[in-house]
């Protein structure tokens, strides 16, 4: 089993969202910077290409894509995430990567480049796209990897929000909500080094930011997920360079 890695420094949520290729007013961009799958991105043209761009307001180390709860086509468009120095996205330090497509979400590690402006670009190879297209959340960042992975005797399951009420003959009535993914996890013999990361993404994202968790970075799609931390645990020093931490996280819906 791979390492566990986390994106938790989302630099496209703290970026400046700048003119996109087009704009639907009551689905605007700046919604690909807010945690939740309420709300998204929508073009108001089927016009190729549609562009998303970014200022990230200096240069940032990127190396992880994620683009939540997408309607991009699953043939005839190409995905690339795109960076430069100047808005234009027309100098020397221009750089490209080219993403797999993925049902519903991508994750995606690449070779690292550092830029500070960025764009989500798809293109049409013959024609108009079918439906206008939409993006919830975009993440970009650099990934973080402790120095060990989660033990065994982690557990997973669904967690049901949903709100019961008896009545004085002991009657429930309830009032359903959509069950949410939680697991808890824990590192033990983290070094130094990780658990000062691991400070900084609580400091970060406490439990109300979204951040990516990967169980196996070669199959990024299929055991990634978008999550919150659902407590806050500090890691524990257990002794010199040794310290532990339970991860506890909820899927955001």
């Amino acid at each position: 089993m791979a390492k566990a890695r986390f994106i938790y420094n989302n630099r496209w949520r703290d970026g400046t969202i700048l003119t996109p290729s087009s704009e639907n007013p009551q689905h605007p961009v700046t919604d690909t910077q807010i945690d939740t799958l309420s709300m998204f991105y929508k073009a108001s043209s089927k016009s190729s290409p549609c562009i998303v761009p970014n200022n990230l307001g200096s240069e940032k180390e990127i190396d992880f894509v994620g683009i939540i709860a997408h309607n991009i086509e699953s043939s005839g468009v190409v995905i690339t995430f795109e960076g430069d120095n100047v808005s234009t996205f027309d100098s020397g330090d221009f750089v490209s990567r080219t993403i797999t497509y993925n049902a519903t979400n991508i994750f995606e590690f690449f070779t690292a480049f550092t830029r500070q402006y960025v764009r989500l670009k798809l293109v049409k190879g013959a024609g108009d796209f079918t439906e206008y297209p939409q993006v919830a959340t975009i993440l970009c960042g650099k990934y973080f990897e402790p120095n060990c992975n989660f033990d065994w005797g982690y557990s997973e399951g669904d967690l049901d929000p949903s709100e019961i009420e008896y009545t004085d003959s002991m009657v429930v009535f309830a009032q359903e909500k959509e069950k949410i993914f939680r697991g808890e996890y824990f590192f033990a013999h983290l070094n130094d080094a990780s658990a000062v990361s691991v400070q900084a993404l609580i400091s970060l994202c406490g439990i109300h930011k979204g951040l990516v968790i990967c169980f196996d970075y070669d199959n990024p799609n299929t055991e990634s997920r978008w999550v919150r931390l659902s407590k806050i645990s500090q890691p524990e020093n257990y002794f010199l360079n040794i310290w532990n931490w339970v991860c506890s996280i909820e899927e955001i819906i």
